[in-house]
């Protein structure tokens, strides 16, 4: 495996019963459905002209369209916080 083509990402997120549920129904959270090109992005899928290389979160969010378009057009654009292996 060439660790050039990986992402590694660690943390720790716990809920107690019920409480994610609740956060996406107040609109804390957003859920997609998305193509393996997202998922695979930093494993060196080839982009499009369209996508954005530096911030996955406003791409998926553009291409849900409507109002997660528009939250990705005011909220979008600091960049993936993402650090390359050496």
């Amino acid at each position: 495996m060439d660790p050039h083509k990986a992402l590694f990402v660690k943390g720790h997120a716990s809920w107690v019963p019920g409480q994610l549920q609740r956060e996406i129904q107040k609109g804390v959270w957003y859920t997609a459905a998305v193509s393996s090109d997202f998922i695979l992005r930093y494993a060196g899928v080839e982009l499009t002209p369209e996508d954005n290389a530096n911030d996955l979160w406003t791409d998926i969010l553009s291409c849900m369209g409507g109002k997660y378009e528009k939250i990705a057009c005011r909220h979008g654009g600091t960049g993936d916080s993402r650090k390359v292996m050496p």
